[in-house]
Formats: C-alpha cells, structure tokens, sequence
C-alpha cells in the first residue's frame, strides 16, 4: 500500500498541471474576505472553550471532503447544469428530478476507494483532523443507516460504510475525525425545507398533490434528527459540521445540540447549525454549539472576537468538477490563504472533492502536498499558536505567535521592494529564518522592530521570521 501511496504522492507534489498554472478568466484576482458581524460582548461559554483546548485550537489544519453520488457526474447531467459553481448541487442546477437522481445513486460505485490511501495523504501532507459529507443535501448518506435505506450500502453496488472505514483510518493515523451532515436542508425529501430559486420544488417531486404543505418537523423527526443519532452513537466521532440551517429555530437545534451532546459530550458542533455562514453571532445561540463556521472560502481579514474556521477549498467547487467552468488555487494562494485564516485566530477547513471512481483528486493531493511541504519546515509558526497579538495586519503579510507570548512569528508573503520589514509594537531578543535556521539581521528604533531582508525571498510562498521577545 505504501509503495503505491508514496510515488503518486511525490508526483502530485512535484508536478503542475496546466490548469493550475493558467488562471481561468472566472478565477478571483486576490482572496476572496470578509467583515463578520458579531454582537458585542460574545463570549464562548466555558463547557465550548475546553472542548476547544482538547484538540481543535492547536490543530489549526482540516481536510474537508466533499463526495457522494453527485461526484461521478462531475458537475454536468445531460448537457445540464455545468454553469454552476458547485458540482455538489447539480441535482438542482440540472434540474433533476427524484426518480432521475435516484438512478445516479443507485450506479454510484467508488471501487477504488481505500480509506487508508487516504488517511496516509493528509497525515503526509500536514493534515490534522478530517471532516467528510456523511449526507449532503441531496439527502443520499455513505453510511449504513436504518433510518433510511437510501445510503450507500442499501442503495449502491458498492455496499460499504465510507464513514467507518474512513473513520477508523484517520484514527489510525492520529488525526481527528468528523462528519457534515445536512441537518435542514434534504432534497429527497419534501417536507425538508426547499428555498432553490434554481430549481422548483415540483421538479424534484412531480408527483406531489398541489395543496402539499411541507412540514419540517415531521421531516426532523422521521430523519434527520434519528440519522444523526445513528451517527453519534455509532461513530467515533470528534466533530459534527451542520450547514445550511433553514427554518432552524432554538428549539429545533436544542435537539440536534442535546442529541450529540448525550452521546458525545466532548464532540464538537459548528456554529452552522443555527447560523448561517454569513450573518450575525447573537448570543442566545452560542450554549448550542463550540466554534463559528465562517462563510464559504471567505478568509478573515482581521482578528475575530470568537474562535472561527474558515471553510475553504483548493478549487471553486466542493465536489469534483471538470464539466464546466473550475479553477483551482495556486500553491501560493492556498499557503496565503491558510496563513491569513490562522493569524486571524482560526482554522483552515481546506476542502477535496474525491473522483467518482473513490480516488482523491490529483491536482488537490499536489496542493495538499505543497502545503505539506511548508508545513515541514514552518509548520511551529502554525500548530499551536494564538493569533497575531498585534492590533493591525501588516501590508508585506501576516503575524502569529506562541501560546506563552515569548515568540511571534512573521509571515512575509508579500516581499518589500525596500527590503526592510518594520513592526510596531515588538522588542526583539533574537530573529532567525525558519527556512535554513540563519539569523535575521534587525535593529530596534524604540518599540519599532526592522528586520533587513536578503535580496529575495527564501521560500517561494511564505518566508516566516522567528522573533524571540
């Protein structure tokens, strides 16, 4: 198994692929950021913090996986739906109904998945825990459940329990395991809330009587809320990612939060089970959940009141996408884009849409695998740190810094055509490149720390400077 692993893996890294290497015309020119809004004076409750400091705060790097039926049409059905970003929401940018969908499903057979192939990836490429779709909106789960029969071992030739193999492999591998699931959102179902401009609901239920009056509720109770008990109690679970909470009110999502809390008191809850991932933190919710899931690949552009993770991904899309317009980020991007979320006091959920065939996406192992490759060398200026002390985010980059204050690093990704990097605020002792371990030449001008750069940068993404105080 290693000997096949390990060659793919030093390919995906030391390759580029052309459509990495040209920009799309639909690809952003710089990071995609946001301001978001939080009421004043939100505190964690004290039960969400130490769930925190059990692992989630010093991971700082998450693997998200998007996959499911939906994967193997990679973004396109019939000529259909390709214009849509989101290859996982094909069911409705093509206008599918049930019954079409269900035929997908039904051949879905990822032969080649190997979940341990894929546990070795991302604990090689610096990845600290695992977060996979165990059911996505359109209502299709890869576990065995008895809740419904439309999941993967019931309804596909394929027969097996991605989310326990994968599971129990990530644990193997010593990282962190946990699940998506679409809590509110279930387009097999339709008393599940339906707010697609894209798609009618008709479309997707045609034969439903024109005086239906969908009842979520009786959907919670005949589905979602048992699928999720399945999923605590069957699972070794260490977090639980909800999206998309329509019509979700406190007392709907007190009983997703009571169930896994029951089941699993240390496993952890986004904030996307009563918010969505744009929109204000009010504190009535908070006792609900244990971090705050930002929006869609937006990256903090400024330190955050409450401890967020930002899901991201290595390409436009989530699933697996080649129909259509796709682009994927640059090694460089992503690096930035990972630095950013962490010194802003944060996760990086960088997501991967696996092939249909149960393969992980090339070009993403070799993305994975530059940041890896960083990682190796910078990776103490990442894992474990707090975020930047500093009030302000410097123009040449970023700054983050050791638990116990004594350190901060510099994150120098934009390289200063003066070729001196000044910090307000820093008293140094000591500096040194974490490239090659040299020391950094620097002066001190009262409380403003310059330190005097080599003519080019030392590491083609992030050159980080290690300021002992």
């Amino acid at each position: 198994m290693k000997n096949i692993l390990l060659p793919l893996f030093v390919l995906a890294v030391g390759t580029l692929p052309l459509q990495a290497a040209e920009k799309s015309p639909n690809q952003p020119k710089g990071n995609v950021t946001f301001e978001y809004r939080f009421a004043d004076g939100l505190q964690q409750t004290p039960d969400s913090l130490a769930r925190q400091e059990l692992w989630f705060r010093d991971a700082k790097f998450g693997a998200f996986i998007h996959f499911g039926a939906y994967s193997a049409l990679e973004g396109e059905y019939k000529g259909r739906g390709n214009g849509f970003r989101y290859s996982e929401w094909i069911q409705i940018s093509a206008q599918m109904s049930s019954a079409e969908y269900h035929q997908v499903a039904a051949a879905f057979n990822p032969v080649e998945f190997n979940a341990d192939e894929w546990a070795q990836t991302f604990k090689a490429c610096g990845i600290r825990y695992v977060v996979i779709t165990s059911k996505h909106h359109d209502g299709f789960a890869l576990f065995k459940s008895m809740v419904s029969d439309y999941n993967i071992v019931d309804y596909t030739p394929f027969k097996r329990d991605i989310i326990k193999e994968l599971s129990e492999a990530c644990h193997r591998q010593g990282m962190k395991f946990g699940v998506y699931y679409s809590h509110a959102q279930d387009w097999d179902e339709p008393d599940a809330p339906y707010l697609n401009k894209r798609c009618k609901r008709s479309v997707l239920h045609p034969d439903l009587p024109a005086d239906f009056e969908p009842d979520m509720d009786r959907y919670i109770m005949k589905k979602s809320l048992p699928q999720v008990e399945e999923l605590v109690k069957n699972y070794e679970l260490d977090l639980i990612w909800f999206d998309t909470p329509v019509g979700m009110n406190m007392e709907r999502a007190k009983l997703f939060s009571d169930m896994v809390r029951k089941h699993r008191p240390d496993c952890l809850i986004n904030s996307r089970l009563i918010h969505r991932g744009k929109g204000k933190i009010e504190p009535q919710y908070l006792p609900l959940y244990d971090y705050v899931s930002i929006g869609d690949k937006e990256v903090p552009t400024k330190k955050l009141p409450l401890y967020v993770e930002s899901p991201d991904s290595v390409s436009s899309s989530f699933g697996y996408k080649t129909k259509g317009n796709c682009y994927y980020h640059t090694e460089k991007e992503m690096v930035e884009r990972f630095v950013h979320t962490v010194c802003a006091g944060g996760n990086a959920l960088i997501n991967n849409g696996p092939m249909g065939n149960g393969r992980l996406d090339p070009e993403a192992v070799r993305i994975y695998g530059a940041m890896g490759q960083w990682l190796k060398v910078n990776g103490e200026s990442i894992y474990g740190t707090v975020r930047n002390p500093l009030d302000e985010r410097p123009e040449w980059g970023d700054l983050s810094a050791s638990k116990d204050g004594k350190t901060v690093y510099l994150h120098i990704l934009e390289w200063p055509g003066s070729g001196t990097v000044s910090v307000k605020g820093l008293t140094a002792t000591a500096a040194t490149y974490l490239s090659n371990g040299e020391p950094a030449a620097f002066e001190q001008e009262g409380d403003v720390l310059k330190i005097k750069l080599p003519a080019k940068p030392l590491d083609e993404y992030d050159t980080v400077v290690k300021v002992q105080l």
